[in-house]
């Protein structure tokens, strides 16, 4: 078994027998038409207008009804892609992710998707979205468990459909959909990393490999360059554990003579305790995930490299392991950033706006970036605002957020903008230096972490904030991804840097 789910083998075909098991996408509702059914009939030799007769489990998005074609023997399944008046590329995806979830359950080799019904469901990119889902939906991070040998390690995935021309046009959209979830799920590769692997090292070293295998410029910045540097904020929360802090530059240059430059900055704390300021022992084998921001850069940089976008990506990775010892910096102590800037500490436990204020002076001094984005699991606060549903946005730049937004709407992973107003300023201000890493209440908790993010900003750069805490991991089994990390942010991006350009 695949340490990480069955590979999926997509081929696109226009002709040719039925592989394996049958896979028929269809709406519920409205009721598909005759001729779509006797096409699909016609393909199995009879079974779909069978099946379309179990209404009652057809209905909910993914449902699947399945049975044997009594001519051909061929086993057929029915796939609920839920009402036509509500279904969106969501639902597909979700469609598509519960049919490899059945498909692996049932020990599948080969299945082929029957794609009239998804080209006739009225749904933009309907085919590529359903593709999207069986990729990313196959994830399983299994790497540290003992192999299944029932499972299928790989499964081969044939789409076929009437309209041969139709299917020729579609194989490089589905080719770019295979490469953009291939850099989806390894993110989530990366999110699920246990920290006595994926230590400030180990991320490194992920990095440094994707950088070979992608073509990508590599900087490793070590301990004595970030002191050269000054900068104090990564020192710190690094400086209490055994593996030392890094900061980890990786470029992709896909427009070579354009001016515009993209910087991505993600927060990397491959494993936070909370320092002095200690998480409760409830859940903190999650904060393995606190590195996930810097995963999803990689997985963007992944993405545009493989996909060859036409434009120029830096990622800045800001590295760093906050642990408790008699090395780790305490509540009370001032930090010298590299912007000149001193800060208070009252709280371990906000060191992710510490690593990235130095990786964002960095990025403004060293990159010369035309916009600045940062992703990180910033705030609990951001998960009492906003649930589950979308990530927290904060910007200095309207048309910035707009385009963010758009973005994340056109893929389905969602923003929403919260304010930066200068009253809530007051929230950060110490008596003992410049201003403190924490408001030490509740208020505005989400805001809070972007307001001391912003006072590391030029005002002339445009600058967006992406709370990313609420959504990278998702609790229960079903939709998409599955319980487990999600690799939110990579498609939004990957969507948001096609639209820019270079």
């Amino acid at each position: 078994m695949n340490a990480n789910g069955p590979m999926i083998s997509l081929k696109p075909a226009s002709k040719g027998p039925i592989q394996g098991i049958l896979i028929v996408p269809l709406l519920a509702k409205p009721a598909p038409p005759l001729e779509l059914v006797s096409r699909a009939d016609k393909a199995c030799g009879g079974a779909v207008a069978r099946l379309l007769d179990v209404k009652a489990t057809r209905e909910e998005v993914g449902a699947l009804t399945h049975t044997v074609a009594e001519r051909s023997k061929l086993r057929v399944v029915v796939v609920s892609l839920g009402d036509g008046a509500k279904s969106k590329g969501a639902d597909v995806r979700a469609a598509g992710a519960a049919t490899v979830r059945w498909l692996v359950a049932e020990r599948a080799a080969t299945a082929t998707v029957w794609a009239d019904g998804l080209m006739a469901s009225g749904i933009d990119g309907a085919v590529s979205e359903f593709i999207l889902g069986v990729q990313l939906g196959a994830f399983r991070f299994g790497a540290y468990r003992k192999p299944d040998d029932k499972l299928p390690e790989r499964i081969d995935l044939v789409v076929r459909g009437s309209d041969a021309g139709m299917i020729s046009r579609e194989a490089p959209a589905l080719r770019e959909v295979e490469r953009l979830a291939q850099a989806v799920n390894y993110t989530r590769r990366l999110a699920h990393e246990p920290p006595n692997v994926l230590t400030p090292r180990g991320l490194a070293d992920e990095a440094r490999g994707l950088a070979r295998e992608c073509g990508l410029k590599f900087t490793l910045l070590g301990v004595p360059e970030l002191r050269k540097l000054k900068m104090g904020g990564l020192l710190a929360v690094g400086g209490g554990a055994l593996h030392p802090p890094c900061l980890v530059q990786l470029e992709y240059s896909g427009a070579p003579r354009a001016r515009r430059r993209t910087v991505l900055v993600g927060k990397g704390i491959t494993f936070d305790t909370g320092g002095y300021s200690i998480k409760p022992a409830d859940g903190m084998d999650a904060m393995k995930m606190d590195m996930t921001g810097a995963a999803t850069v990689l997985g963007v940089l992944r993405a545009a490299a493989t996909l060859e976008l036409n434009c120029n990506v830096t990622g800045v990775l800001a590295v760093a392991e906050n642990a408790v010892s008699e090395r780790a910096y305490r509540p009370g102590d001032i930090l010298h950033m590299a912007s000149g800037k001193t800060v208070e500490v009252t709280n371990t436990d906000a060191e992710g706006r510490l690593v990235l204020a130095d990786a964002l002076w960095y990025a403004q001094r060293k990159l010369a970036p035309t916009e600045l984005i940062d992703l990180a699991t910033l705030t609990g606060g951001v998960r009492v605002a906003l649930g589950t549903a979308a990530a927290g946005l904060m910007s200095n730049n309207d048309e910035l957020a707009g385009a963010l937004g758009e973005a994340g709407r056109k893929v389905h992973e969602r923003l929403w903008r919260l304010p930066l107003w200068d009253d809530y300023r007051e929230l950060i201000k110490s008596t003992e230096a410049d201003i403190k890493n924490s408001a030490g209440k509740r208020d505005a908790h989400a805001i809070v972490g972007g307001m001391f993010l912003r006072e590391f900003v030029e005002p002339k750069t445009p600058w967006a904030h992406i709370d990313i805490a609420a959504v990278i991991s998702a609790d229960a089994n079903g939709g998409v991804t599955g319980k487990g990390a999600t690799g939110f942010g990579v498609r939004l991006l990957v969507e948001y840097l096609r639209a820019r350009g270079g």
